[in-house]
């Protein structure tokens, strides 16, 4: 059931979205009370949020200590035009090189702490085993 601050649309049962919350209470209270059903399904299938065109589109919200930390990590194809990518000094190598530089070697560190706590769970679970065997190659 939509929360609106209006009688007329409070009745009117559609799938209610963030978006057209914060829409509809912004409204002034009169244009609001004169909304007809039809208007309100419209609003609600405009207002709809679209799917992302990206391949990898995730997005979180990290409660670190007093203040929270907003994460998006987004890759797809490039869908912007070479001047636009000009014009923003994103076609320079220094800085995209930087930027792979920096994924593939926090990649590569999360995959060797990944194997040496498997290493070390597997050790702990042995109790005759040297624990200078973690750092063997076998």
């Amino acid at each position: 059931m939509l929360q609106v601050p209006s009688k007329a649309v409070a009745k009117v049962e559609i799938i209610s979205t963030p978006e057209l919350q914060r829409f509809l209470h912004r409204l002034p209270k009169a244009i609001l009370d004169r909304l007809t059903p039809a208007e309100l399904s419209a609003y609600a299938k405009a207002l709809e949020p679209e799917r992302s065109p990206h391949w990898i589109d995730f997005k979180a919200s990290l409660p670190i200590s007093i203040f929270g930390v907003y994460v998006a990590v987004m890759a797809g194809r490039e869908r912007r035009s070479w001047e636009r990518l000009r014009k923003e000094g994103q076609l320079g190598w220094g800085r995209n090189v930087l930027i792979v530089a920096l994924l593939l070697a926090t990649a590569m560190a999360g995959v060797s702490a990944a194997l040496l706590l498997v290493k070390g769970l597997q050790l702990m679970s042995d109790k005759s085993a040297d624990p200078w065997q973690l750092f063997s190659p076998y």
